[in-house]
């Protein structure tokens, strides 16, 4: 019998097959800049932003005197000031590996840069929100500390409660139709989907049907808060008790921050092409890259609160 020719013995024959479509990238919602104040600086404007404020009167309970002017009260004023800062990075390629590679490197490029922009504006404003003095810690925790964060200390109804009873007792605003804001990340929302009475809430408030959040399986309103996951939400690694990871979870009110970039130099991603230059004499790469200026700063510390909690994930290990 002839000898059966196998991809076995031919060797060289059995290439690898490429798939020439990419898979998607896991990127994080990025959310933390939606809800602030956006004051652009114009063109020849500087590079500083003051945000200013009246502040609230204060009762007028004395009765007035028949014939004779009170003494009337002055005006104050409060500010918040930023700084704007500038952020970037790029990649450098080869002109072969703009001809000459199977998948097309600098469309993926171009959006691998326009993902790390908005990842980074994202992650720096966040790092100005968990930075607000207004914090709680849960009634569990052994001390009002972040160390004091353990076993039994997850966001859940009674914790939401108070944390929106501390923006109303200061006379808060929602953010957006009758809402506040709260960020969580994807670890809470399995806490918070698990709660007793907020799954009875949804459960007997909400029609029975595929709409409702406990078959969708997207965290719904609840007691006027309006709920956004981002992986991006603020996690301290074994941060807590017993090493638990700790989440800031925020709460945001109206008017809590600003958010400022530059009229003239808009956040954008950049294509130097292989042009021959002092710097590149045979135009041998190309430069694919991004930059922005940009700062966030918050203006009431009062509309920000911070929850700081474990979850049943941090818990479990």
């Amino acid at each position: 019998m002839a000898n059966i020719e196998t991809l076995a013995l031919l060797t060289l024959e059995a290439k690898t097959y490429y798939d020439k479509t990419l898979l998607e990238r896991a990127l994080p919602n990025l959310v933390h800049a939606q809800w602030g104040q956006k004051r652009n600086i114009p063109a020849s404007g500087g590079k500083s932003i003051e945000f200013r404020k009246f502040s609230t009167l204060s009762a007028a309970t004395t009765a007035l005197t028949e014939g004779t002017p009170p003494g009337g009260s002055n005006l104050t004023m409060t500010s918040a000031t930023a700084t704007i800062s500038q952020y970037g990075d790029y990649i450098r390629g080869s002109d072969l590996v703009e001809t000459q590679t199977i998948d097309n490197v600098l469309a993926e490029t171009a959006a691998v840069m326009g993902e790390q922009m908005g990842n980074t504006l994202d992650v720096i404003d966040r790092a100005v929100l968990i930075a607000g003095t207004n914090v709680l810690y849960h009634t569990s925790a052994i001390s009002d500390a972040r160390t004091g964060a353990g076993s039994g200390c997850l966001l859940d109804a009674a914790t939401i409660r108070r944390a929106i009873r501390t923006l109303k007792r200061v006379n808060i605003k929602p953010v957006v139709s009758g809402k506040y804001i709260c960020v969580i990340h994807p670890d809470v929302w399995a806490d918070l989907m698990g709660d007793a009475d907020i799954a009875d809430a949804f459960q007997f408030a909400r029609e029975r049907a595929g709409g409702n959040p406990l078959f969708t399986g997207e965290l719904g309103d609840y007691m006027g808060v309006k709920f956004i996951e981002s992986s991006n939400a603020q996690l301290w690694a074994s941060g807590g008790l017993s090493g638990a990871d700790v989440y800031g979870t925020l709460f945001l009110g109206q008017n809590a921050y600003g958010v400022t970039e530059l009229d003239a130099m808009a956040a954008q991603t950049y294509f130097v092409p292989t042009t021959p230059s002092k710097t590149d004499p045979l135009g041998q790469y190309w430069i694919h890259g991004w930059k922005a200026a940009h700062v966030s700063v918050i203006l009431d510390q009062n509309a920000i609160v911070r929850v700081e909690h474990i979850s049943t994930r941090s818990q479990a290990a």
